[in-house]
This record gives structure tokens, C-alpha cells and sequence, in this order.
């Protein structure tokens, strides 16, 4: 049982730590002004984001065991 409340309350507080970086990085960003990425910028941020989610992928099966 306890480590059901654990589960919920570790579930619950990745939420809020998650909420409060993500309205922290809005409200620095918010003020700027957004300059339209180039075709070359918005594949490479692409490329990034897919290595970077592959990487994390890779991180969880290794550390699994």
C-alpha cells in the first residue's frame, strides 16, 4: 500500500515540477520576438529533436536492468 501512495504522489509531483519549469521558460520567452526559422534551421531542430529523443530511448533500455 505504501508504495501505491508513492507511485501517485511521485506521479503527481513530476506534474507540478514539469508545470512550474514549463511556465518559468514561458515567461522568460514571452516578450521576444519570434524570427521565422529558415527551411535549413527548422530540418536541423528536426534532426536534433529526433537524435535527442533516440538518445533517451537508448539511456532507458540500458539503464532497465
Amino acid at each position: 500500500m505504501d508504495r501505491v501512495i508513492s507511485m501517485i504522489v511521485n506521479r503527481l509531483l513530476r506534474k507540478a515540477v514539469n508545470r512550474g519549469v514549463d511556465a518559468g521558460i514561458n515567461r522568460a520567452m514571452s516578450g521576444r520576438a519570434e524570427e521565422p526559422m529558415t527551411r535549413d534551421q527548422r530540418q536541423a531542430t528536426r534532426t536534433n529533436t529526433q537524435r535527442a529523443r533516440q538518445m533517451t530511448r537508448m539511456a532507458r533500455r540500458f539503464t532497465r536492468f
